[in-house]
């Protein structure tokens, strides 16, 4: 079972978000809502030591299990809630002159039933989330303290620290052959790109804790790809995707030189003379789309373009 940890700590982010956007909700429902966020912030402070004694404690392992399957309908209900801001959103912006499809659709909507079956679903999770809190009586887990994220950081900053390298124990992974061998049909069989196209790019998506890095990384590892593949290069881009910060970064992995801090256009230069004509493999690890400080598409476009050369 992988990352439940940081499954959970991405729901109470949602969790949060949700508190402070005021999304409104009948009072049951919301009082369901604040009372699982609660009872899921307990759990999460047991969850580190969890994983480490699920290795040896299988129950442990079946009850992480049980906690992310809670974790994604919570996801799920939190989508349905942002589905209704958008829904109130569209129809403030229209002043109720919401016509054809868009009208039949939001037509289906009712506000009182909505919140009946939101009340009752959140309840539902709440119940079963309490169940998994009471099994844990049984693992003797110890608490470990959330040391609260600062959000200070000045505008521009890189946000996530997070800097995962590209090594793996391939026999410490189980289960993700399947998935392995889809990417390598990918990278290896379809080899019928245009000159027009001739990069192309394999998007693997999630949400936090399912193991893509993981998936990527037993990809890189492989001495299939190793076999195939003139360059290899791993970068960990994080939350701050900026295209100056990004070209270095590729740059540097693809060479045994390290390459400084220079104009735009010169490191735009010496990134194509590094790919230029070479077969490369290149992994962008941990990219997030917030609009902030994420990728964009006009940003993707950009990097890709200077890819073009390989």
């Amino acid at each position: 079972m992988e990352f439940a940890a940081i499954i959970a700590e991405n729901i109470l982010g949602r969790l949060a978000s949700h508190a402070s956007q005021e999304v409104s909700l009948a009072w049951g429902a919301q009082l369901e809502l604040t009372k699982l966020t609660n009872t899921l912030s307990t759990i999460n402070l047991v969850l580190q030591d969890a994983e480490k004694k699920q290795v040896k404690n299988l129950l442990i392992t079946d009850w992480l299990g049980k906690l992310k399957d809670v974790c994604y309908d919570v996801d799920d209900v939190l989508d349905e809630l942002e589905f209704r801001k958008l829904r109130k959103k569209v129809l403030a912006n229209n002043h109720g002159r919401v016509k054809g499809q868009v009208r039949h659709f939001f037509s289906r909507w009712n506000p009182t039933v909505f919140n009946f079956n939101m009340g009752h679903k959140v309840k539902e999770i709440r119940e079963r989330l309490v169940e998994i809190d009471n099994e844990k009586r049984q693992f003797a887990l110890v608490e470990v303290p959330k040391i609260a994220e600062d959000h200070s950081a000045p505008q521009g900053m890189q946000y996530n620290q997070r800097e995962a390298d590209s090594l793996v124990e391939a026999s410490e992974v189980i289960g993700r052959d399947d998935d392995k061998e889809l990417i390598f049909s990918h990278l290896l069989h379809n080899t019928d790109i245009s000159n027009e196209e001739n990069v192309s790019v394999i998007s693997i998506l999630g949400l936090g804790g399912l193991g893509k890095t993981t998936l990527a990384k037993l990809v890189y590892n492989d001495s299939v790809v190793e076999e195939n593949f003139e360059v290899k290069m791993w970068v960990c881009v994080s939350e701050n995707f900026e295209v100056k910060s990004l070209i270095l970064k590729i740059i540097n992995a693809a060479t045994d030189q390290k390459c400084e801090d220079e104009s735009l256009d010169r490191m735009k230069r010496r990134l194509q003379d590094t790919l230029r004509g070479r077969k490369y493999l290149l992994v962008l690890d941990d990219v997030w789309d917030t609009e902030s400080v994420g990728v964009t598409p006009e940003k993707w476009l950009g990097i890709k373009s200077l890819l073009c050369v390989g």
